[in-house]
């Protein structure tokens, strides 16, 4: 059994190659624009969202905690 392929075929199949290489290729392009935060300025921002996580639980752990000993008060 002999298996032929089309032309057609094959020159899709390169032409999709090609724009798979080509992407990468701007890919890279792209990355060497990337203007990349400082590391002053990244641990800044971790920080930032450090702090405000833990306010932002601390509060809703107190509401939590209000509202369960109001159920539990009316409960009772």
């Amino acid at each position: 059994m002999e298996f032929k392929t089309s032309a057609p075929k094959m020159d899709k199949l390169k032409e999709q190659w090609e724009k798979g290489i080509q992407f990468f290729r701007d890919v890279e392009v792209e990355g060497r624009r990337i203007s990349w935060p400082s590391v002053k300025e990244t641990v800044r921002s971790t920080g930032a969202v450090i702090v405000i996580s833990a306010i932002l639980t601390s509060f809703l752990g107190l509401v939590d905690f209000l509202f369960s000993l109001i159920v539990k008060y009316i409960l009772n």
